[in-house]
């Protein structure tokens, strides 16, 4: 895992969500960053390097797919999860096309999105 300080965007229009994805990933003594919605999330994206993105799938306004993909050409080879509570393959499909590593059913399982954070960070990449 990398030793210098991770930083973790969250991306959700669910305030509690948000909270809640945000405290447990603290935990870990990551900094995180949380946004209610796309231009939020791609304002930050555009100030700071971030080693993941926690977005979520639905949201008002620019959806998790663009965000995803514009995050992307921001800050290329940046780490991207989606929470959705559509797990669909017409849901999931998308997002992994538009460069999501995972797709993680909401409510969110605490121990799996550290787990695959984990992974995904594991030796720098």
């Amino acid at each position: 895992m990398k030793t210098e300080t991770i930083n973790i965007l969250v991306v959700d229009d669910d305030k509690n969500t948000r909270l809640y994805v945000s405290k447990l990933l603290s935990v870990k003594n990551w900094n995180v960053d949380a946004a209610a919605d796309g231009p939020a999330a791609l304002a930050l994206a555009h100030k700071k390097r971030y080693d993941a993105v926690i977005l979520d799938y639905r949201m008002p306004g620019m959806n998790g797919i663009e965000l995803c993909r514009r995050i992307e050409q921001i800050q290329p080879g940046v780490h991207r999860v989606f929470l959705t509570g559509f797990t669909t393959i017409d849901k999931v499909f998308p997002a992994i096309e538009a460069g999501a590593e995972r797709v993680l059913a909401k409510p969110v399982d605490p121990a799996e999105l550290v787990q695959v954070l984990e992974e995904q960070l594991m030796d720098g990449g």
